[in-house]
């Protein structure tokens, strides 16, 4: 309790490790909440060329600018004008709207009407595409409904003839297609890992740098398990605030669908902190140098997110890329707290990715004797 004290003191009354626990985690994940704080994208620039120039076309034009993700903004005459807008980044896309438009539509001939989107922004794109697609459908049916009215035919008969099935549309978990909802749910443990994994490596290794294992082993009273415990449970209250906050944020603030309670959500992140520290742990007792250790661990925990298979399905995958994401906790935490937080499916049908994740502190056996010895010798041998 002594040297936890001791430690306690250091780490508060050090700015740069206070920044790095506390201050950092809060800036990183206020400013991934800043950039998705819209949620889903609205009113993508787009422009018009509208060769046409009738009433028709224009009715057209008013339909896809009062799209939700559609702004109209640019009139243009000169499609070379539009593609430099476009590579200048000032606009998503333009539509192009042929002349004889409204004469050939009136005559019974086909027309089309084209929308060039950005791709390199595939989501804009997609976006723009699905109103637009939308858009030009809704106005053809109208067109080919009224042309039928005219003729006499009944009003319910044109109706049913125009969508003769109807598409009950349910979206699953995230039934606002809300990107803060969706990326926000794996980007802020992603980075909450690698905070972790370097917190614990610097707070351990830096000892061992400096070959200060024996003093601080002297400082724990001759107890490794003391000195281990004491040294790192500072930091672990700590970063358990910081997880409470990161999961307040992300369900309580801004408001991602939590189908658990949010205890739940706390203790599992509890559990993903225990899982990275012990893999610091390990990290620092079998690298021959602190460089290696921060190398290693930094390396580990920024690619975890690739093999995660978040937005993408691990089914997927090749199969040895489904192996190799075994190895790392942060894929089966994700795949954990989806299921459990986002989608609600209850424990006896997910426990096998908890489990997972919890095996991994069974490293501990293997890294705490290495720890012992470390911390006897005093070091790392070279910086």
């Amino acid at each position: 309790m002594k040297y936890f004290k001791t430690e306690c003191k250091n780490l508060f009354l050090s700015p740069k490790r206070l920044f790095y626990v506390l201050v950092l985690p809060f800036i990183i994940f206020g400013f991934f909440a800043a950039i998705f704080y819209k949620g889903v994208p609205r009113d993508l620039p787009m422009a018009y060329i509208n060769y046409d120039q009738s009433q028709l076309s224009e009715n057209l034009l008013r339909m896809l600018d009062a799209t939700p993700n559609i702004d109209l903004k640019i009139k243009l005459t000169d499609e070379q004008e539009a593609q430099r807008l476009i590579q200048q980044q000032q606009i998503m896309g333009f539509i192009v709207i042929p002349a004889d438009f409204q004469q050939k539509l009136f005559k019974g001939e086909n027309q089309s009407v084209i929308c060039y989107t950005n791709n390199q922004f595939m989501l804009g794109a997609s976006l723009i595409q699905k109103d637009f697609q939308t858009t030009v459908g809704t106005f053809s049916a109208g067109l080919v409904m009224k042309k039928k009215m005219q003729k006499g035919q009944q009003t319910d008969k044109v109706y049913a003839e125009a969508q003769p099935i109807k598409v009950d549309d349910h979206v699953l978990y995230n039934p606002y297609a809300n990107y803060a909802y969706y990326l926000l749910t794996a980007f802020l443990p992603m980075m909450f890992q690698m905070i972790v994994m370097m917190v614990t490596v610097y707070v351990l290794g830096i000892e061992f740098r400096y070959r200060r294992g024996k003093q601080w082993l002297k400082r724990a009273g001759g107890s490794p398990l003391k000195a281990l415990v004491g040294k790192l449970l500072p930091y672990t209250l700590a970063l358990f605030f910081v997880a409470w906050w990161m999961n307040y944020l992300l369900f309580g603030l801004i408001g991602a669908p939590l189908h658990i309670p949010m205890l739940n959500v706390v203790l599992i992140t509890f559990a993903l902190v225990i899982v990275y520290q012990i893999i610091g742990i390990t990290l620092v007792s079998f690298m021959p140098n602190f460089r290696s250790a921060l190398t290693v661990g930094s390396g580990f925990t920024a690619i975890a997110f690739s093999f995660a298979a978040y937005t993408f399905p691990m089914e997927g995958l090749p199969r040895s890329i489904q192996y190799l994401a075994q190895i790392f906790p942060y894929a089966h935490f994700m795949k954990y707290y989806v299921n459990r937080a986002i989608k609600g499916i209850p424990v006896e049908m997910t426990w096998q990715p908890l489990l997972a994740l919890l095996l991994f502190g069974l490293l501990l056996i293997v890294a705490y004797p290495m720890f012992v010895k470390k911390i006897k010798s005093g070091g790392y041998e070279t910086i």
